[in-house]
């Protein structure tokens, strides 16, 4: 497909004439945005720090022993966020020096005071900003004999030069709430003369708002131009009535019509999603359209999609599924045309996510789609960079591979440890590498998903926020200011906690998701000395500020480390109080998200849905079955295991009472996770003749067997199918009313098997047949509970 190009830079991007976001264009079409540069210095200035107190000759006086020398000079008519801005200046400018400044729309001819001009007013008096972003996000910072000059291409810019200003004069928004502000006390405040025309290094950048407020946001110069990608292509454009006329337009597997799937290849249906799309757009413009398609993985066996897929195939390593992203951009790129005749400043968001994030084999990138990067099977907490990595340099490579396709990328990072968001998670090393390189491989917008609370994120956060604004800042330069500026003269343990958290993260080499693999990561000893630190930590805060600083840190520990001691009980079978853990963890959660709800911290709802749904079940199954049930010999918690990369057949003689394993490895099913066992990616895919299967198998030795008891085999979690042999005999594990047997498959949820008629006294052999069909979870799969015998009435 060819396109027209209306691209006169490598960097444009199209925008209405004027206005704001969702604004709709005016007659005669829109204007190019593309960077120009004719700065006198751009991001790469050194950021000034707070400085001497003394000002130099031919400084700039603003407040002097705590009397203000300068006043701010803006229009009569100011946009929002430029009105806020001000403000902000006013009041910190006043905040450091002890004193008031006037916020006045003239300065009178005898004014002797420091003028500080603000936006078109600047302008007027210093001329043009000279530096460019989509006409929005340039930005000139000016100090000389004429007094100061803070103003933008328009709004976005104005407020970016006030919090320049600021910035260099060493205020800091570190977190949400006056808990995370600070403001150096400077009686007397002076400007060195200057004159740096800028551009952010990017043209979107988000913390999301269920993380951080307004103010927060616009302090930090978050936002820009943001770009639609969630996911529901299929139930937003197209209507039920239109896939009845048209059963056509759906996919089919083995003949069987497939209701929330579009064939993405249809052109008739490209048209009609287009068609929709400019209806909204009629009754309501937005500069941004999302053509992602439902959360799902999309399925690649349809046969008519299959005609116009590449060839060969493209497998995609990490999802563990054939690559579906080709049949995607022939539908995007269709519509983005079609729509792009009647508004050509509209861009198309397609998230590049599960059997979708590799770049397209053989179909191009219309110019206005921007691909949007979600590697949710990739890298959790590991740099993209990184050697040992089960998926290598998989993500790396996805990355490259589309900035060839490209020179506009958006990418969705997950700024949390996906899916247990509690524990202390900075993202240190994983973002400190990972930003720069995006950054050479046009990712021009950034919009992590940010569920996790300020007290596990918060040096990822903040990183983010100022590498993402400033390419040339450095990432240890910037910590250093968190630590010193925030912790104060807690500084040292503080940043000596958070380094050790984060190559806890990243040293164990455990690659799986959630909280899976944090018995090899945060270890008894690892817990010890972050308890060592923040203790050491208290006691060296100076400032009530410094002590809230490290209280709140304190508390998310505390937690932690009752979720790490439930998670050691679960690993050795000490089951009792699990229980009463699990409820005393999520009401200690509850206290501390609404005493914290002003720092956004401790703040997600998934946060107990995540741990209540993958631990908290199947501890309170656990407390259950000690409570009603009396143990029967020791838990079994290491079993030999063999993969099986054939069908389940070959798996069955395994299961013999004198099949020999002496030559098989052994886990500890709760420590250890297939990650760490090697079977990162395995998981059953016919298709593609993958196997997920693993066979386990432990002995015991039982002197006695109570008479008239039930005999109950507990089983604590799994991941998949399970089916039980003991002493060579399958055991069923339910069977319905008419004889079928249903073979038990689930996700973390605990359950137990009738076993009283196959045990023995003496040897018994235990067997599982497990089978990992689904990604419920990055790296887990099989047997990830204690199993325990209980004998019961």
């Amino acid at each position: 497909m060819r396109f027209t190009n209306r691209t006169t830079h490598p960097k444009q991007i199209h925008q209405q004439s004027g206005g704001s976001p969702g604004q709709r264009p005016r007659a005669g079409g829109g204007v190019a945005w593309f960077v120009t540069l004719t700065a006198v210095a751009l991001l790469g200035c050194t950021h000034r720090g707070a400085g001497p107190a003394a000002a130099r000759a031919n400084d700039l006086v603003l407040a002097d022993q705590g009397q203000a020398r300068a006043v701010i000079v803006a229009p009569a008519e100011m946009d929002d966020l430029v009105q806020a801005s001000v403000d902000d200046l006013a009041h910190y400018l006043g905040k450091m020096s002890g004193t008031g400044f006037e916020i006045v729309e003239t300065l009178p001819a005898d004014d002797l005071r420091t003028p500080i001009y603000i936006g078109k007013t600047a302008e007027t008096v210093f001329g043009p900003v000279g530096a460019g972003l989509a006409g929005r996000f340039g930005f000139r910072v000016v100090a000389g004999e004429r007094g100061i000059g803070l103003y933008g291409e328009a709004a976005d810019g104005t407020s970016y030069a006030i919090y320049e200003l600021l910035h260099r004069l060493g205020c800091r928004w570190f977190m949400p709430s006056e808990m995370g502000e600070v403001i150096p006390d400077r009686p007397t405040i002076a400007v060195s003369p200057m004159d740096e025309s800028r551009v952010p290094a990017t043209l979107y950048r988000q913390i999301q708002s269920r993380t951080a407020d307004r103010d927060f946001l616009r302090r930090n110069r978050m936002g820009g131009l943001g770009i639609a990608s969630h996911h529901g292509l299929e139930r937003y454009y197209i209507s039920r009535a239109q896939l009845d006329e048209n059963p056509e337009w759906n996919m089919h597997i083995d003949g069987v019509r497939q209701p929330g799937w579009l064939r993405f290849t249809r052109e008739d249906v490209a048209h009609a999603i287009a068609d929709s799309v400019i209806k909204r757009l009629d009754a309501s413009y937005q500069n941004s359209i999302t053509l992602s398609p439902r959360d799902r993985v999309v399925p690649t066996e349809d046969p008519e999609e299959r005609k116009h897929d590449p060839e060969p195939r493209v497998w995609e390593p990490a999802a563990g599924r054939w690559s579906v992203t080709d049949r995607i951009y022939m539908m995007a790129n269709r519509v983005a045309e079609r729509v792009g005749e009647k508004y050509p400043d509209v861009l198309f968001g397609v998230l590049a996510y599960i059997n979708y994030n590799l770049p397209p084999a053989r179909e191009p990138v219309h110019p206005n789609v921007i691909p949007d990067i979600a590697p949710i099977d990739f890298n959790r907490h590991h740099p993209m960079t990184w050697e040992n990595h089960p998926n290598e340099f998989w993500l790396l490579d996805a990355v490259k591979g589309w900035a060839a396709k490209t020179d506009r990328l958006s990418y969705y990072a997950y700024g949390m440890n996906l899916a247990e968001i509690t524990a202390p998670c900075p993202f240190i090393t994983k973002w400190g590498t990972d930003i720069p390189i995006l950054l050479d491989h046009n990712i021009v917008f950034w919009s992590p998903e940010t569920m996790g609370g300020w007290e596990s994120m918060m040096p990822g956060y903040y990183l983010s926020i100022r590498m993402t604004f400033d390419r040339e800042e450095q990432p240890e330069d910037i910590l250093d200011d968190l630590w010193t500026k925030f912790y104060g003269a807690a500084a040292e343990p503080m940043a000596a906690y958070w380094h050790l958290i984060d190559r806890a993260w990243i040293e164990a080499e455990e690659y799986s998701g959630a909280g899976f693999g944090y018995l090899r990561m945060f270890t008894p000893e690892i817990m010890r000395e972050a308890r060592t630190l923040i203790e050491r930590a208290k006691t060296l805060c100076a400032t009530e500020a410094e002590r809230e600083r490290v209280a709140i840190i304190d508390e998310s520990l505390t937690l932690f480390e009752l979720f790490m001691k439930m998670r050691e009980d679960f690993a050795a079978a000490r089951l009792v109080d699990l229980g009463n853990d699990i409820a005393r963890w999520n009401a200690e959660l509850e206290r501390l998200k609404e005493a914290y709800k002003s720092q956004y911290a401790f703040c997600s709802g998934l946060a107990a849905r995540y741990v209540n749904r993958f631990y908290g079940s199947a501890y309170e199954d656990a407390a259950r079955m000690e409570a009603e049930y009396e143990r029967l010999g020791e838990p079994m918690l290491e079993w030999k295991y063999r993969h099986n990369p054939d069908a389940e057949e070959v798996s069955l003689v395994w299961t013999a009472v004198d099949y020999d394993d002496a030559d098989w490895p052994t886990t500890h099913i709760v420590r250890e996770t297939w990650s760490s066992i090697g079977h990162h990616n395995s998981l059953t895919d016919e298709p593609s003749g993958r196997s997920g299967r693993m066979v386990y198998r432990a002995a015991q030795h039982l002197d006695e067997l109570p008479e008239g008891k039930r005999l109950y085999l507990w089983l604590g979690s799994t991941d998949g199918f399970a089916k039980l042999f003991v002493n060579g005999h399958h055991v069923p594990w339910q069977v319905d009313d008419e004889g079928n047997e249903r073979i038990f498959r689930s996700y973390c949820r605990a359950t137990k098997f009738d076993v009283t008629e196959y045990l023995k006294e003496g040897d018994n052999q235990f067997a599982f047949l497990c089978e990992r069909v689904r990604l419920n979870e990055l790296g887990t799969g099989g047997l990830m509970g204690p199993v325990v015998l209980f004998r019961g009435e």
